[in-house]
């Protein structure tokens, strides 16, 4: 079960880096990253919020975008919502 759950935060992880990379221009984004230090801002927010919202089909908060530590940390938060 490990695997899987280790599969499913990995796609999400993918799905998270492409949609803020494309909000934000910005490539090569890394787990690491922090959501401000990439230039987002709350209107980035809202476009990742929408976009996230119709690939994953689960809410996603405006809050969990901008205080969370890193886009990791972000994509861990919304791996443990998503069925797979």
């Amino acid at each position: 079960m490990e695997g899987l759950n280790n599969n499913n935060n990995e796609s999400i992880l993918k799905k998270v880096v492409l949609v803020i990379s494309e909000q934000l221009n910005q490539p090569g984004i890394l787990r690491e990253d922090n959501f401000y230090d990439l230039g987002g801002d709350s209107l980035a927010a809202m476009k990742i919020k929408n976009e996230l919202e119709d690939q994953l089909s689960i809410k996603v908060s405006i809050e969990s975008i901008m205080l969370t530590e890193t886009i990791g940390e972000f994509a861990d938060d919304l791996a443990l919502r998503v069925v797979i």
